[in-house]
């Protein structure tokens, strides 16, 4: 077990940023385990290269590791670099949520590389979208991670209250359409739901405590994780048909994030948070590849062998939100 020193946490731009603030060095397990899944990703992944949905998802994932742990893999910047700090839009459905989700990854580089043109294909979809003005272009609830996160932190940081207006908008219609008020799913399938509160918590941390919209985000987050810790499995797994590690670290993720924002109870919701991370740390090879990764909603069981760089950046930022949660980090 490695050595960490001390760490507080303080918002930046939609994430939480861990700072040392003192010398004393103290055993964290949790993030030395995200050292290790980042480096076995980059180092045995596959696709690494391509500009999609699933790829985005795991750069968020590897920035919240260095801003963590203050260990970089030096993956991140050069994929961007290589995007040309471009969308993977397709011209024929210009607002499709799951091109907007390469965004994130994009601000959370800029904490690094704060150079304009990094952001500035992502604004210009992002205003175009709004100027477009129609709200349906959220097909499914993946799209809460896919694209509420960058509107968002986007709106947030250009002080763009059209921006944050047509967000919400665009994600009551997606609500009223997809998410059940009885039951509190969004879909019979957990990583549907995964998705779902994962992007909610991204946007309650992007937004300022008093901000009607986090409110009522939070509220449905809230609804949302009601059912799912009652689906939670008693191996510690989410799943649509057995454990699914991706399922089980986005869920994990919008737990342990809720309750580090002040919208969750932290004696109600921290024991499955916690059980949802001993689950996935069992999903974990020996070189820290993380396996039994269900397809994006899909009921074919996972298996030992299946793993997917969004399922590893889901993982990754749930320790991140651990860390604050866990004594000694």
């Amino acid at each position: 077990m490695r050595m960490r020193t001390p760490l507080f946490v303080v918002a930046l731009a939609g994430g939480l940023v861990f700072v040392p603030v003192t010398a004393q060095a103290v055993p964290c397990a949790v993030t030395d385990t995200m050292i290790k899944a980042s480096a076995a990703w980059v180092t045995r992944g596959h696709d690494l290269a391509a500009n999609n949905w699933s790829n985005a998802n795991f750069h968020v994932g590897n920035l919240a590791q260095v801003r963590t742990t203050g260990i970089s893999n030096h993956k991140t910047w050069p994929w961007v670099q290589a995007n040309s700090y471009l969308l993977p839009v397709d011209p024929a459905n210009p607002f499709a949520p799951d091109a907007q989700a390469t965004g994130e990854p994009y601000l959370d580089v800029a904490y690094f590389h704060p150079e304009p043109e990094v952001l500035q294909p992502l604004r210009d979809t992002l205003r175009a979208q709004v100027q477009d003005g129609r709200t349906n272009h959220w097909k499914s609830p993946d799209a809460l991670n896919m694209a509420l996160p960058s509107f968002t932190r986007i709106a947030v940081a250009d002080q763009d209250q059209a921006m944050l207006d047509y967000s919400f908008k665009s994600y009551r219609s997606l609500k009223a359409r997809t998410f059940n008020e009885f039951t509190g799913l969004w879909s019979l399938n957990v990583q549907t739901g995964g998705w779902a509160v994962q992007g909610l918590a991204k946007a309650v941390l992007a937004l300022p405590a008093d901000h009607p919209y986090r409110a009522e985000y939070a509220k449905t987050l809230r609804e949302s994780v009601q059912t799912l810790r009652l689906l939670q499995r008693h191996d510690g797994f989410w799943g649509a048909t057995g454990k699914d590690s991706a399922a089980t670290a986005m869920i994990t993720y919008a737990i342990a994030a809720g309750i580090n924002a002040g919208v969750l109870d932290r004696e109600t919701y921290l024991p499955h948070a916690r059980k949802g991370w001993r689950a996935l740390l069992t999903a974990l090879d020996a070189d820290g590849l993380l396996g039994w990764t269900a397809g994006r909603n899909s009921w074919k069981p996972a298996s030992a062998g299946d793993s997917a760089g969004f399922a590893v950046g889901s993982f990754l930022v749930a320790g991140q939100q651990l860390v604050p949660l866990t004594p000694g980090c």
